[in-house]
């Protein structure tokens, strides 16, 4: 599976004295996933999805799920539902057995707990003694150890044989880090057009007015259908980000769609991109080779790569080994 081996103390662990449950074979449980926001979103928003495939995912495979979250979302399709607010704990149901959050929170909950990190913390920042990191490189760089990869719904991204002559960039295109600009040299030197999706929208829409730029079409923020309306059409995604990233969602949904992956080694990317599916390296000028090589990368065989481990249904198979770890020991490692 996708979960980290165990280990010594975090170095960011926070110590804690909440007592241990005893051990018990764990048939069916009842989960709290708990994120302040509408699930899923309306437009494009990481954790958000990841929190909703990983509740389907859960109930397709018996457990009961309480979601505390926004209003406007997916309530009606939780066993339970929780309106997030500061005393979200008080309303929980009383056989919650464990609460499973996607940020730090100010104190230890009551109940047995798991806490997510998506994102790459700050200098400094310190975890809860059971936080999980979304890859082996995320946990190893924020002094962690375990982790458990993004799984998303294969079902819910149609992959065609047929691809385009086109790219698509897929990131918040405002954050440097994400590198717009070199996916943008490496599509013009390849003389590939290159659709780019991302948080750049223009006052009025007028992104969407504006005639193709050298090449580059700015969609701005898209919803879902749009989205995967372009991936899969689209010959590749480029992702030359220069920075680790820490797990890259967009990645298995392109891959998912059946469009390969040209990146960058950073981050999680070499663990989920292999030579079947795309190809990695710091060198933009072997990255365009790779496109202008007879093209060998198969939709079937990019699709084929989440379904080898990057699924919702893979990601709550290691969540729920993590759970049961916790009710049973009452953390996560035994040597914190």
């Amino acid at each position: 599976g996708n979960v980290g081996a165990d280990g010594g103390r975090s170095r960011s662990a926070v110590a804690s004295g909440s007592p241990q449950r005893a051990a018990r074979p764990v048939l069916s449980m009842k989960l709290a996933l708990v994120h302040p926001a509408v699930i899923p979103p309306r437009k494009y928003g990481g954790t958000e999805r990841i929190v909703y495939w990983l509740m389907t995912a859960l109930k397709t495979l018996g457990h009961e799920v309480v979601l505390v979250s926004a209003t406007g979302g997916a309530e009606s399709e939780a066993n339970e539902f929780v309106e997030y607010r500061e005393d979200w704990e008080e309303a929980l149901p009383a056989d919650v057995d464990l609460v499973h959050l996607w940020s730090t929170p100010e104190k230890e909950p009551k109940k047995a707990y798991l806490v997510t990190i998506q994102g790459n913390g700050k200098d400094g920042e310190t975890f809860c003694r059971n936080t999980v990191f979304v890859s082996h490189r995320h946990a190893l760089n924020h002094g962690g150890t375990h982790f458990v990869h993004n799984g998303i719904d294969l079902a819910a991204y149609p992959c065609d044989s047929n691809r385009e002559e086109r790219l698509v960039f897929l990131a918040k295109a405002s954050w440097s880090v994400k590198n717009l600009q070199g996916a943008v040299e490496i599509a013009r030197a390849a003389g590939l057009p290159l659709e780019v999706l991302g948080s750049r929208d223009l006052p009025w829409d007028l992104h969407r007015l504006l005639p193709r730029i050298r090449g580059v079409k700015y969609h701005g923020m898209v919803d879902d259908e749009e989205k995967k309306s372009v991936l899969r059409r689209c010959k590749a995604l480029l992702f030359p980000v220069r920075w680790h990233e820490p797990f890259g969602i967009a990645v298995t949904e392109a891959l998912a769609s059946g469009c390969a992956v040209l990146g960058t080694p950073y981050g999680s990317l070499p663990e989920i991109i292999t030579p079947e599916c795309g190809a990695l390296s710091f060198s933009a000028r072997e990255l365009l080779q790779r496109l202008k090589d007879p093209w060998r990368f198969s939709p079937d065989m990019c699709r084929a790569r989440v379904s080898r481990g990057f699924s919702h249904l893979d990601m709550a198979k290691s969540y729920l080994a993590l759970y049961e770890r916790v009710l049973r020991q009452g953390q996560l490692s035994e040597y914190l």
